[in-house]
């Protein structure tokens, strides 16, 4: 046998090592998309890739691994999306090995309303607006609504890109007009007109494995000004501030959706600096969120949120961190009380009252708790185990769910201070509370 020969003999055994571990290209393509861009689909999972066309991807398979395994995790990848509501594969075979697969896709409602209504006596609020999270049909978020609280207005206008050119670096921008009437403590209460106009700016990176870590400024401007106060009473009559903050994240989201109920993890942790313009001293603002679902049974979901908060402990009627019927106990009122340290445990069991058999609507029957304490403006931190800054909270609310579109459901909160159960409130709002 001459050397050539020998040569081309063994070559299939040489070679043939290397080729089982290079992993199996088979073409993808994508039914029932209208807004979803497929390079968007392509960017959000590590097994597919771009096409020879357009419209078109290659899903690699990995040698060893079960093909259909692999289908039904990207399945599941694809229906957390909040662009989409349900996937479907068929696998097109040719002499009974697989040559390519095809995707069926319903693609969620995601431009929708934003509501949220509430308050107590004498403390009222209510928010009209739209959010687009699909659009241009790649992810990006573009937001604006206007908002009243005690007649004062506000508005928000923001645009995020996660995925700028189908890459892993994003942006976002926005501008902000916040404005009510807050108490403030010298000790002695005093209500203050609080306005705020900011603009920022910010950019994020995401890693394969899904942590997203995000950088950001803004500019913004204080304005405080006496409400209805008498002469004599502490603080002064008005104050305005110009101020830069710079912001730090980082975020990891481990959430399956199972139509209306969640299984998962959500940790996000947010450090802030604030410069005062012709101040020397900056402010600093650290916390971390940490949110959980678990399934319970059919139709029961478990969800608990915990939020632990510090700041720099200036004894000033400014602190950062406070009680408010919208982020954190519902039924409080909005922004009653302020604190330079917080610690907030919120829990919720939602069960599913009715499922459309048709994948259309759900009501949701919620119980929950909402539980928080804070360190007073330059305390100690055992203020937070000091009962009279404990506020607890106990209530019910209502779900009505529609399910073709990402967290679109209208939410009805009543909540009864436990100690006092004088202090009571409702909450409306568009979308879970967390």
């Amino acid at each position: 046998m001459s050397a050539l020969r020998y040569l081309f003999c063994l070559l299939p055994l040489l070679i043939g090592p290397l080729l089982a571990d290079v992993s199996a290209q088979l073409p993808v393509r994508f039914s029932g998309l209208a807004r979803t861009q497929v390079p968007y689909l392509v960017g959000q999972s590590e097994v597919l890739k771009p096409g020879m066309v357009a419209d078109s991807a290659i899903f690699l398979s990995t040698p060893g691994l079960s093909l259909r395994d692999e289908l039904d995790q990207l399945r599941q990848e694809l229906t957390n999306l909040p662009a989409i509501t349900s996937a479907s594969y068929r696998i097109d075979s040719t002499d009974g090995q697989a040559s390519a697969i095809h995707w069926d896709i319903d693609e969620a409602r995601t431009i929708f309303p934003l509501l949220n209504i509430g308050g107590v006596k004498g403390n009222f609020f209510y928010l009209l607006g739209v959010n687009d999270i699909h659009f241009r049909g790649r992810g990006q978020s573009l937001t604006a609504f206007y908002q009243n609280i005690d007649g004062q207005h506000n508005y928000y206008l923001g645009l995020s890109n996660p995925a700028w050119r189908n890459s892993r670096w994003g942006y976002l921008l926005n501008s902000q007009r916040y404005a009510a009437i807050e108490p403030l403590f010298f000790p002695a209460t005093v209500s203050y007109t609080y306005a705020n106009l900011s603009f920022e700016a910010g950019a994020s990176y995401t890693t394969p494995n899904r942590h997203i870590f995000r950088a950001g400024i803004s500019k913004f401007f204080e304005d405080y000004e006496k409400t209805g106060a008498p002469p004599d009473s502490p603080g002064p009559e008005s104050l305005s501030l110009g101020k830069f903050l710079f912001k730090l994240s980082h975020r990891i989201r481990q959430l399956d959706y199972f139509w209306e109920r969640l299984s998962g993890s959500v940790h996000e942790t947010i450090l802030q600096r604030v410069h005062t313009i012709g101040a020397e001293d900056d402010f600093l603002i650290g916390w971390h969120d940490y949110r959980m679902y678990r399934l319970v049974g059919q139709r029961g979901n478990l969800a608990l949120r915990l939020r632990a908060g510090v700041s720099t402990n200036v004894n000033s009627p400014f602190a950062p961190f406070v009680l408010d019927s919208q982020v954190n106990i519902r039924g409080s009122g909005n922004r009653i009380d302020r604190g330079t340290a917080q610690l907030i445990l919120n829990l919720e069991y939602r069960h599913t009252a009715w499922h459309d058999r048709r994948d259309r609507f759900a009501i949701q029957l919620v119980g929950f708790s909402d539980l928080g304490t804070w360190r007073n403006p330059g305390g100690e931190f055992d203020d937070l185990w000091n009962e009279q800054n404990l506020r607890h909270f106990l209530g019910g609310g209502l779900r009505l769910i529609s399910l073709q579109a990402f967290n679109a459901l209208i939410r009805i909160d009543y909540g009864v201070d436990v100690f006092n159960p004088n202090e009571r409130g409702v909450v409306v709002g568009f979308g879970q509370y967390f």
